[in-house]
C-alpha cells in the first residue's frame, strides 16, 4: 500500500488497478490526513471537510491508467472536498474530473450549477476553476481524470464551460453508454497491453464527447460560423500534416481567411493552431504505431516530424513511453520477419 499511484513505464503499469489508499486500518486523525493528502496527489489541491470530525472515516482509493486517462475508485463515507481560487493559484492543474456515482449520492457545484448525482449519473468537473463535491452519504464513484487538451480539442473550451457542474443522467442514451463503459473498465481485472489501454481510452473519449455534445446549449449563427469554420482550418491543416513547412498563413490563403482570424478561432476553442497540430501529429503516430509495420522513422516522416530523435521524445512525453516500446505489445500479431525488425527498433530505441 502507498501513498501514491505508480509512476513507472506504462507498459509496466497497464495491469490491475493499484490500491492507492485505505484508511480502514488508520487511528481517525491519521486516516483524515492521509486521505486528504491522497485527494491532493491524485487529483487536485482541495480541502477536504467531515460532518464529524470525531467520527471514524474509512475510504479506499484505487487507481488505473488508461492510455492518457486515469481511472480512479472511491469507497468513502461522507465527506465534502472543496477547491478554492487560491488553491487554484498554488496548483495549476487544469485536468478535468469527472465523477459517476455507483453507489449513494452525491452533489456538484460548479459555474454557479448545482446537480444531485446518483444511479450511475455523472458529471464533470473544470480544475482550473472552483468547485465542491459533497457527498452526502457513504457513497461510492469512478472517477475519471482527463487532460485539459484532450477534451478541448474535441469540444472547445467554450463548450467545456458550459457543461461543468452540469449532471448526466447514467440512465439512458449516451449518458447511459458512458456511465455504464466507464463501470465496466473501472472494475475490470484484465491486464491490458499498452496498445489495448489507449484503445479503451479512446473509445472513453468518444463516447464521453458524444455525450457532452447532447448536453451543450446550442449554438448561435455566429458561434456556428466560427465551428465550421475552425473545422475547415484544422481539415485542411491534417492534409498537410506530412508537410513542415506548410505553414499556417498558406493555409488562410487557400481558404481565404486571415492569419488573425485563424488564431482567434483557435483561441475561442481554448488553443494554438501549432499546440492543436502538434497533438495531432501525435495522434497520427500512435494510430500508425498500432496499426502499420512502418518503422518509427517513417511514421515520424509521415505525421510531419522533421527529426525521428525528436519525435521520440516528444511522443514519450506524451504518452509516457516511446515509440517502439509503445508497440511492443503487438508483436506476437505480425510476420515473424516484422517481428524481428520491431524487437530491433524496440532495442534500439531503449
Amino acid at each position: 500500500m502507498t501513498d501514491s499511484a505508480q509512476k513507472d513505464d506504462p507498459v509496466c503499469t497497464e495491469g490491475a488497478a493499484a490500491m492507492v489508499l485505505s484508511t480502514r486500518e488508520l487511528e481517525s486523525t491519521e486516516g483524515r490526513m492521509r486521505w486528504a493528502d491522497t485527494l491532493d496527489s491524485t487529483y487536485c489541491e482541495m480541502d477536504v471537510d467531515w460532518p464529524d470530525e470525531n467520527d471514524q472515516f474509512a475510504a479506499e482509493l484505487t487507481v488505473r491508467p488508461f492510455g492518457e486517462l486515469t481511472v480512479s475508485v472511491v469507497h468513502a463515507d461522507p465527506h465534502t472536498v472543496v477547491r478554492t481560487p487560491e488553491m487554484i493559484r498554488s496548483d495549476p492543474n487544469d485536468d478535468f474530473l469527472l465523477c459517476l456515482i455507483t453507489r449513494g449520492s452525491a452533489t456538484l457545484q460548479q459555474h454557479s450549477r448545482t446537480a444531485l448525482l446518483e444511479q450511475g449519473a455523472f458529471g464533470i468537473l473544470d480544475s482550473a476553476a472552483p468547485f465542491v463535491v459533497d457527498g452526502r452519504t457513504e457513497f461510492e464513484q469512478v472517477v475519471l481524470r482527463a487532460p485539459r487538451q484532450l477534451l478541448i480539442s474535441r469540444l472547445s473550451a467554450e463548450v467545456m464551460d458550459e457543461v461543468s457542474g452540469l449532471g448526466i443522467s447514467g440512465q439512458s442514451g449516451m449518458g447511459g453508454l458512458v456511465s455504464r463503459f466507464l463501470v465496466d473498465i473501472a472494475s475490470t481485472d484484465a491486464r491490458l497491453s499498452v496498445g489495448s489501454s489507449a484503445s479503451v481510452a479512446a473509445s472513453a473519449v468518444d463516447l464521453l464527447t458524444a455525450a457532452l455534445t447532447e448536453q451543450a446549449p446550442p449554438l448561435t449563427a455566429t458561434k456556428r460560423v466560427h465551428h465550421d469554420d475552425l473545422r475547415s482550418v484544422q481539415q485542411a491543416m491534417a492534409r498537410y500534416l506530412h508537410d513542415p513547412d506548410h505553414t499556417t498563413a498558406e493555409i488562410g490563403v487557400e481558404l481565404g481567411m486571415s492569419l488573425r482570424y485563424i488564431h482567434k478561432l483557435f483561441s475561442l476553442a481554448g488553443a494554438t493552431p501549432r499546440t492543436w497540430l502538434y497533438q495531432l501529429r501525435l495522434d497520427r503516430a500512435r494510430e500508425q504505431l498500432l496499426d502499420t509495420d512502418s518503422t518509427v522513422a517513417e511514421i515520424s516522416d509521415r505525421v510531419g516530424f522533421r527529426d525521428v530523435s525528436h519525435f521520440s521524445r516528444a511522443f514519450r512525453k506524451r504518452f509516457g513511453a516511446s515509440p517502439a516500446h509503445f508497440r511492443e505489445q503487438y508483436g506476437s500479431s505480425r510476420s515473424p520477419l516484422v517481428n524481428r525488425r520491431l524487437a530491433n527498433e524496440t532495442e534500439t530505441d531503449r
